[in-house]
């Protein structure tokens, strides 16, 4: 799993953080990001480009996304 912690950084760094991983991102690995917010541009770049995603509110602050390329990958939360 790649650790992507975008918190600190301001629009348009994050997009552009997860956009560069999920450009490397082969197999069944997994990109979990943790943002500050809901990146809905980032959801629709990655379905755009067959991969998957799961997003996770865990405040209002806080959000967990694992995204994937595999088709068979489970994705789920897990602490950090």
């Amino acid at each position: 799993m790649i650790l992507l912690d975008t918190r600190e950084f301001d629009h348009p760094l994050p997009l552009e953080m997860a956009v560069n991983a999920f450009k490397k991102l082969q197999g069944d690995n997994v990109i979990h990001m943790i943002h500050r917010r809901e990146p809905i541009p980032l959801f629709e770049i990655i379905a755009k480009n067959n991969g998957r995603y799961l997003c996770i509110k865990e405040h209002e602050t806080l959000w967990h996304i694992y995204i994937t390329r595999s088709a068979t990958r489970h994705l789920e939360h897990t602490d950090v």
